[in-house]
């Protein structure tokens, strides 16, 4: 949540209750970092921003690979606000107005909730796995696999490359970068640290492909 206006802290409280990790930032400046790191499932989002312009906060997630829905507020009184809204906002999006009914909110949050899910277009799977790319969210079984960075990218580039086998010097090379020296022991550790948070202790889903590297099955 992307909002300095106290009027908007029982939503927080709200959300929170009902279990949602809630990030919040008063600042335009300090939203852009946190969404890009967290890949947030929704993003409420104040047009009026004490450093900002909620409208440019808007374009600098997106520009930072944050693709999920927002919820824009802004007050009743603002016309021109809610009219740059309109223009700027997907189908994706939402928008209500200041003051609002918290009902109304969460009414809203849910249904751009449910209509981001059902789009399944961007979602990547293989067996039980389940990948949605754009938000680095993972799930097995239906359950939600808590990933850090470097291991999602480490799954993300093993199912990009599905079917084939992939050498721990390719692996270090796109996960860890170029320039880092050659350490078979790191990527070891790495796809142990992913096949125990996946279940995948018989290899079913990562495979070892002794001397060479590893391979995930095709889809």
């Amino acid at each position: 949540m992307i909002d300095a206006d106290p009027r908007t802290r029982p939503l927080i409280t709200e959300l929170s209750r009902q279990g949602f990790e809630v990030y919040a930032a008063s600042r335009g400046r300090f939203a852009i970092p946190v969404g890009r790191s967290t890949r947030p499932d929704v993003v409420v989002l104040d047009v009026a921003l004490p450093d900002d312009d909620g409208l440019e906060t808007y374009e600098g997630l997106r520009a930072a690979g944050v693709r999920a829905p927002v919820l824009f507020l802004s007050g009743d009184d603002d016309l021109r606000a809610g009219a740059a809204v309109r223009r700027l906002m997907t189908d994706a999006d939402g928008h209500v107005t200041k003051p609002f009914a918290l009902t109304e909110a969460l009414a809203r949050l849910n249904d751009l909730l449910a209509r981001d899910l059902a789009d399944e277009s961007r979602l990547l799977r293989i067996g039980s796995l389940t990948v949605d790319a754009d938000r680095r969210a993972v799930w097995r079984d239906g359950s939600r696999v808590e990933l850090s960075l470097r291991e999602f990218e480490l799954l993300s580039y093993l199912m990009d490359n599905a079917g084939q086998v992939v050498t721990k010097k390719q692996i270090l090379e796109r996960v860890w970068g170029a320039g880092a020296p050659f350490r078979s022991g790191i990527v070891e550790t790495y796809v142990y640290y992913l096949r125990r948070k996946l279940g995948d202790e018989d290899q079913t889903l990562i495979r070892t492909v002794r001397g060479v590297g590893y391979t995930m099955p095709r889809g």
